[in-house]
């Protein structure tokens, strides 16, 4: 895989990216019943050919872990570059509303 080379400005988005799932991962966590959703939006891609295997995979692992959720909370936050990588095309959509995610993007600004 080739690295990517980190610029001030996508390091930037990264933080942010990260402080959203965050987020996400705590409305997650209160609300176990989204997870179907997210299951159903991680199959699709991966069925359209959105999502390599690996991503899938990836994604799957981490999902499985909610119901222990330090474990859910440190494989979804891991700031390695792969993670990284898959946040920035997360399965996670829809979880939190515009005005969530508006608030936690602005906390930091």
């Amino acid at each position: 895989m080739r690295r990517r080379t980190l610029t001030k400005q996508s390091a930037a988005t990264d933080a942010q990216i990260l402080r959203l799932h965050s987020a996400m991962a705590d409305k997650l966590l209160a609300e176990p019943e989204r997870l179907q959703q997210v299951l159903n939006t991680l199959e699709q891609r991966y069925q359209a050919g959105l999502l390599r295997h690996s991503g899938y995979i990836h994604w799957y692992s981490i999902l499985d872990c909610i119901k222990q959720p330090e474990v859910f909370r440190t494989a979804l936050l891991d700031n390695g570059e792969r993670m990284n990588k898959l946040r920035r095309r997360t399965v996670l959509v829809g979880i939190l509303t515009e005005d969530e995610r508006q608030a936690i993007l602005m906390e930091n600004s």
